[in-house]
């Protein structure tokens, strides 16, 4: 196979296939919805902020691609059963679910109360897991399927005031394991991606609560930058694509270097 035939069977690989993005309303959610929209996928397109979920769909159908919203609350059952109902009646299969949303509380423990805990849970652990057990019987059916989870480095190392982020991020990662060995005789493969610093709202918000942090950890970054939200999204389409096909229940660390930094 020559180089342009090559280019092209990447180029095609994710024509039609059906792409389920949680929290794709901004970040690296809609920087993946983008991406896969680009490559000719279908994207369905869940938040639970209508305005920038709806904004998600318009600039990707703006830009010549298929896109649906769907107004979902990823820790609640009913909604996320009703919306992957929703796109398997309007498109017939599911083939990848990139498991996104999260929410983030920074509170000590001692400080952090049960109702915070326990919503933070709800959320990020609560969501994975929810989203999860709705696409995989759509998959199995399939015979194949792809589901990346995101966690974060604070599975690995943390700071003070994230003990509740920390602990649902670390679950998600225990998650995965079990998931993958639940659904590998099914063709289905699970991974997470570890997104590194990256340019969002989320760590807007952290930089605004913790002055003088972004250089800190601009200085322990190898590559000595922020991840930008499309660097995450091509993990994400790595993990999906046909070179990964033989990668499940593990990890991938897109964070510049940062885990490697003593």
């Amino acid at each position: 196979m020559n180089n342009s035939q090559n280019n092209e069977f990447q180029k095609n690989e994710f024509q039609d296939k059906v792409l389920i993005v949680t929290g794709a309303g901004s970040g690296i959610g809609r920087a993946t919805a983008e991406l896969f929209a680009a490559d000719g996928a279908i994207v369905a397109v869940l938040d639970w902020n209508q305005p920038a979920g709806l904004e998600t769909q318009r600039l990707i159908q703006d830009s010549g691609g298929r896109a649906l919203f769907i107004h979902t609350d990823v820790g609640s059952g009913s909604s996320v059963n009703a919306a992957v109902q929703q796109v398997v009646d309007r498109f017939g299969r599911i083939d990848i679910l990139f498991a996104n949303a999260a929410i983030q509380i920074i509170r000590p423990v001692d400080q952090m109360t049960e109702e915070e805990w326990n919503e933070q849970a709800r959320v990020n652990l609560g969501g994975t897991f929810l989203c999860c057990k709705a696409v995989i019987p759509v998959m199995r059916r399939q015979k194949s399927g792809c589901i990346v989870i995101a966690s974060s480095p604070h599975a690995f190392q943390t700071y003070r005031g994230y003990p509740s982020y920390a602990a649902t991020k670390g679950g998600q990662l225990a998650f995965m394991r079990a998931a993958a060995l639940d659904c590998a005789a099914d063709g289905i493969r699970v991974n997470c991606i570890i997104p590194g610093a990256t340019e969002t709202q989320m760590l807007k918000e952290h930089f605004a609560n913790s002055p003088g942090h972004k250089q800190v950890l601009l200085d322990k970054i190898p590559l000595g930058r922020l991840a930008a939200p499309e660097d995450i999204a091509r993990g994400v389409r790595l993990l999906a694509s046909r070179d990964a096909a033989y990668i499940t229940g593990t990890e991938l660390v897109v964070d510049g270097g940062l885990l490697a930094q003593g």
